[in-house]
């Protein structure tokens, strides 16, 4: 799950004083921590993505472009694919995303 913030130190701090979450190595546009539970959280800032509100679940599938055509095909609200990941918005409008890792 992505976070977004204008103050992306704050909030990091906030999930690691009193969530107890654990930082990963230091990253320039973001804080990563460790998983948890099969649950991996990161907390961007706002200006990565301005439009995208809140926090951002994410789905991680074995083929990308399969699952982009499929959704497109499908007539799903998709963006474009970016570097590995692209948004989307479900029927209630909540945006999440999809990604595959390498």
């Amino acid at each position: 799950m992505f976070g977004f913030s204008q103050d992306r130190e704050q909030v990091a701090r906030f999930f690691e004083d009193v969530v107890g979450l654990r930082r990963q190595p230091k990253r320039d546009d973001s804080v990563w921590f460790e998983p948890a539970n099969g649950a991996t959280f990161t907390v961007h800032d706002r200006e990565d993505e301005p439009g995208v509100p809140g926090f951002v679940p994410w789905f991680h599938v074995d083929d990308l472009a399969a699952t982009f055509d499929r959704a497109r095909a499908r007539g799903a609200n998709v963006g474009e694919i970016r570097d590995g990941f692209f948004f989307a918005r479900d029927p209630d409008g909540r945006i999440f995303g999809v990604r595959q890792w390498r």
